[in-house]
């Protein structure tokens, strides 16, 4: 994967997100640093906030949270969050020449976060149960373990047959179940990323948990020491 190490002096920082509105709705958080509004560069929409309106629907933000670099659908619009400008992220590495991968984002009342891939890949889908561990499914890791359980009870052919059906579930319906079981466990559907990586995706949940817990408790997003993390953040190798 190629990589290139920038420096972004035109950000702006998220200060706060209002409960209950489309900024809400879309994923950001108080503490993101927006590195480009679609075609936009932060300063331009500081200095006219109309142009927001000109910002398409099937536009990306682009957004350092901690050590994370990712890309957050526009959507339903930024309207309920505040922003101001911030100090330049230096040393950012960014994955370039691929293509980002797109998830679906939920988060639990408690700050839990959940990313799930649009594709699985089949790495995961050939062992399924570490597929419905990784994405917390315990319904169907534990039909899976039943099911395998009997298949070898009745002999190895059965087995096979159910090895099969499972892998060929995981890998053709797996995205889509692991999203109706992270809504049924209460992840509220929180935008759409991309990220360049798996590894970066989990970074991000962590991160963002983190963060939705303190906010919650009444206390910063971004803590004194994390601030000088995020100047010579590498969020993506």
């Amino acid at each position: 994967m190629k990589t290139e190490t920038r420096t972004f002096d035109d950000v702006v920082q998220v200060t706060k997100v209002n409960r209950y509105t489309q900024a809400e709705r879309i994923g950001l958080i108080a503490g993101d640093h927006i590195i480009s509004f679609g075609a936009y560069p932060p300063k331009d929409i500081i200095a006219d906030n109309d142009l927001l309106v000109s910002v398409k629907r099937t536009d990306w933000l682009f957004i350092i949270r901690g050590n994370t670099a990712f890309r957050l659908a526009y959507a339903e619009g930024v309207e309920g969050a505040n922003f101001e400008p911030a100090k330049p992220l230096e040393d950012i590495t960014i994955p370039t020449g691929i293509q980002w991968p797109q998830y679906w984002g939920g988060i639990q009342t408690t700050g839990e976060m959940m990313l799930v891939p649009d594709h699985i890949s089949p790495v995961w889908a050939i062992v399924p149960p570490l597929l419905y561990t990784r994405f917390r499914n315990w319904q169907m890791l534990t039909a899976i373990v039943l099911v395998w359980c009997v298949g070898l009870n009745e002999g190895a052919v059965t087995f096979a047959m159910a090895y099969l059906v499972s892998v060929a579930a995981a890998l053709f319906g797996g995205a889509s179940m692991m999203r109706e079981a992270s809504e049924r466990q209460g992840y509220v559907p929180r935008g759409r990323y991309q990220i360049a990586t798996g590894s970066d995706a989990a970074s991000l949940e962590l991160e963002t948990a983190a963060r939705v817990r303190r906010i919650r408790a009444g206390l910063p997003p971004v803590l004194p020491t994390e601030e000088v993390a995020e100047g010579s953040a590498s969020p993506a190798t």
